[in-house]
């Protein structure tokens, strides 16, 4: 247990954490006229009958210092493989067509970016938005259900998606008693201490991480749970844990692989955890209080993190 929780200083450093009221407001306000706009029943995309939802750090809760990016499934009215009525369409067609509103639109003509081996069609707004046009796996005609199904370039195959239910699993495992809340909040610290480092690890990489840790790891004030964080993941040696399984939320893949998590990227990303692990449990130790707070800026940052609060 930590000797000082120090509650205000972490309520702070939360505070800067979170993206303010005013980033909200702009990600909804580009999000909802996108949305419209795709989905315009006489628009130039209505011949794909797309439905759009959105994906990512923002809707799920995770973004951090501001929200830079709006990551959008527009989910076509086709199927694959096969299924449906009427002609098919190719992955090139598909995006021509859930990017044609916009292109029509002079607010957003002349900000479009996507080509033969983009994943999705970007938006360069100032505040990044990234469409990614899927369609329905074959035999399903639910748009809550899913997998869908995307495209990938680099391999020139549709493969499964799963992002509502990966947000699902998220908001679930936070909602749990023996998380207390915590397990979101543990999300944007980890991403945050991922920007510090200038780490090489996704957002969706760390989700996956945390979500496989138990649940009674999230228990207790920021002090105590992100200590036994650190030290749950520094216990085990990065090879073991890379020669071990770490399946997404969803369990359709193993993200300790070559094509997700690299080993070296991995391997890195532990020894900052070791770091992190030392560091914390000597904040936790320290019989001063001004001594933890200057272990827990070590690993916070000072600038996030203040040595005193009103």
């Amino acid at each position: 247990m930590a000797n000082h929780y120090l509650t205000a200083n972490f309520r702070s450093f939360f505070g800067r954490l979170n993206p303010g009221t005013s980033f909200e407001s702009v990600a909804s306000k580009e999000y909802n006229t996108i949305k419209d706009l795709i989905e315009d029943p006489d628009g130039p995309a209505a011949v794909l009958s797309p439905t759009c939802f959105l994906q990512g750090s923002y809707r799920q809760q995770t973004a951090i210092y501001s929200i830079n990016d709006v990551d959008i499934v527009a989910l076509c009215n086709l199927w694959h493989p096969g299924g449906g009525t009427g002609r098919g369409y190719g992955r090139n067609e598909i995006f021509d067509i859930i990017a044609a509103p916009l292109r029509a639109d002079l607010r957003y003509k002349s900000k479009l970016r996507f080509g033969p081996t983009s994943m999705c069609i970007k938006v360069d707004l100032g505040i990044k938005v990234e469409i990614l046009p899927v369609v329905f796996k074959a035999g399903n005609s639910d748009p809550q259900k899913e997998p869908f199904r995307l495209y990938r370039p680099e391999s020139s195959n549709w493969e499964d998606g799963y992002a509502r239910y990966h947000q699902q699993w998220l908001s679930w495992k936070n909602r749990q008693d023996k998380t207390a809340g915590n397990f979101i909040p543990a999300i944007k610290v980890f991403k945050h201490l991922r920007t510090q480092f200038n780490l090489d690890a996704v957002s969706f990489h760390i989700e996956c991480l945390l979500h496989k840790l138990s649940d009674e790891l999230f228990l207790g004030s920021p002090a105590n749970y992100l200590l036994t964080l650190f030290e749950c993941i520094a216990a085990t040696p990065a090879s073991t844990w890379y020669s071990s399984v770490c399946r997404t939320p969803c369990g359709d893949r193993d993200i300790f692989t070559s094509t997700e998590w690299s080993l070296a990227s991995w391997t890195q990303f532990h020894k900052v955890m070791e770091l992190y692990a030392r560091a914390a449990r000597l904040a936790n130790e320290s019989s001063t209080q001004s001594g933890a707070i200057e272990a827990w800026q070590t690993i916070l940052g000072a600038d996030y993190f203040p040595a005193s609060v009103s």
